[in-house]
């Protein structure tokens, strides 16, 4: 959930610091803790703008499960034939 890192040496000389320092970089991670509180199994939906994943989510609906949906456009013009 929490993530954390050593600065590289250029952040701090593109800073004007002292490049012989360390530092140290952390983070929270809201999304990772969202994936938990609702489920979701890929961090990568968060940046899509898929209108089947934002509107699962509202004010208005409160914390509800993330609900899976295909990846692939529906096709209206598909089908299937099954043959015992």
């Amino acid at each position: 959930m929490l993530g954390s890192g050593i600065l590289e040496p250029g952040v701090f000389q593109n800073a004007g610091f002292d490049d012989r320092k360390y530092g140290w970089a952390f983070g929270l991670g809201l999304e990772r803790w969202a994936m938990r509180l609702f489920d979701i199994p890929d961090i990568r939906l968060f940046w899509s703008e898929d209108q089947r994943f934002l509107g699962q989510f509202s004010i208005e609906k409160g914390i509800t499960k993330f609900k899976e949906f295909s990846k692939y456009p529906s096709c209206y013009k598909d089908i299937s034939f099954w043959i015992p």
